[in-house]
């Protein structure tokens, strides 16, 4: 059931036909000081997609922000939501791209393709036969889990690949980095013994795999803890957030939380080695670096997917749900969900000065909005 919810709406997009880009003065934006509700926040831009295409998970940065729509297009906004640039390339996936100062990474269906961020240019398109997860960037290599069961590196600069790790099952969520370390987590299709395996970043060498419990295993997340280093912390089918020594995998500590994990969901690392969980069931709980519960919000009654960002608008964290609402709740705020225009909610983003950038899908009018601190 739970592999059903996750996988249900995703949609399948032919392979790859050709490649072209194109610039674009822009296909909305407006709505500015509009409000989604009591303390939501000020609607800063809006931009809709072409009818029907949704919007995937976005991304953001202090110079901009990037999302794929319609399983075909990447676009590059300005801080402002001004369309930049449109790049065409055919099966890229809704799952986040990654921004670097240079290029905007996104996973598509056999890969992962780079433009240029200056200018909206192919720079390489590297094909993995297999879909990629969302990437990350440790130091020149772009690292992105395969779907079918692999983590891999490629050169940031050519695309080259440079190595690729199998691992026991499915890894369908985001790998983890400290830039020296990457840490995948990876559960079969069948039976109970999911795991999580970290290798070095330089070489793809494997440094240590431990055992998760299946059924229902988040993406990992890196936290740093002072004077007790970097350990990574995952959720499993034990429905418990399990923190790992980052250098040998030895266990720190299980915490208890509402639900099982979902891939495309890791925790949210903070400051003093405090980490955020999310749950399928759409719980929250803050852990501090010795996994004791500093503030927990109960189930939302839905699984999640597409992200999870904060402490953004009035200090609550900002998590979609699978029924297609936004849940914003924090320590000491009021809890609140709403429905963001145009369709289901399909992803969060957080940007450096606070606003937030959601994105919907499977609706009459899909859209990409940023909302501002209320």
């Amino acid at each position: 059931m739970r592999r059903a919810m996750r996988r249900g709406r995703r949609r399948g997009v032919p392979l790859i036909a050709g490649i072209a880009v194109a610039a674009v003065s822009a296909c909305g934006g407006g709505h500015a000081g509009a409000r989604a509700g009591d303390d939501v926040g000020p609607v800063k831009w809006s931009w809709h997609a072409p009818r029907p295409a949704s919007v995937g998970m976005p991304v953001a940065d202090a110079t901009g922000a990037a999302a794929t729509y319609g399983h075909q297009f990447l676009v590059l906004f300005g801080p402002d939501g001004a369309v930049r640039w449109e790049a065409h390339r055919l099966g890229v996936r809704e799952e986040t791209p990654l921004l670097t100062p240079d290029l905007v990474v996104a996973p598509a269906d056999d890969g992962l393709v780079a433009v240029e961020r200056p200018t909206g240019h192919i720079r390489w398109d590297t094909r993995l036969g297999d879909a990629a997860s969302t990437p990350v960037l440790a130091g020149r290599f772009v690292l992105t889990c395969a779907n079918g069961g692999g983590l891999v590196a490629v050169d940031v600069d050519t695309g080259a690949v440079a190595w690729r790790v199998h691992l026991g099952g499915r890894a369908e969520g985001p790998p983890a980095t400290d830039g020296g370390t990457a840490v995948a987590t990876w559960e079969p299709a069948e039976g109970s013994r999911a795991g999580a395996t970290a290798v070095d970043v330089a070489t793809g060498r494997e440094r240590w795999t431990v055992p998760l419990r299946a059924g229902g295993v988040s993406g990992a997340a890196v936290a740093h803890a002072a004077g007790s280093g970097a350990f990574v912390v995952a959720v499993d089918d034990d429905l418990a957030a399990k923190a790992l020594e980052l250098g040998s995998g030895r266990t720190l500590w299980a915490a208890r939380v509402g639900g099982a994990g979902s891939p495309e969901l890791p925790p949210l690392a903070m400051a003093g080695g405090r980490v955020l969980v999310a749950d399928r069931l759409g719980g929250l709980t803050l852990l501090d670096d010795r996994g004791h519960r500093v503030w927990s919000s109960p189930p939302a009654g839905a699984a999640t997917r597409g992200g999870l960002v904060g402490p953004a608008l009035g200090g609550r964290y900002v998590l979609p749900l699978y029924s297609g609402r936004v849940l914003l709740a924090g320590p000491g705020r009021r809890r609140q969900g709403f429905t963001p225009p145009g369709g289901l909610v399909n992803g969060v983003a957080l940007a450096p000065d606070g606003v937030v950038l959601v994105s919907t899908a499977q609706g009459r009018d899909n859209q990409l909005v940023a909302y501002g601190p209320p």
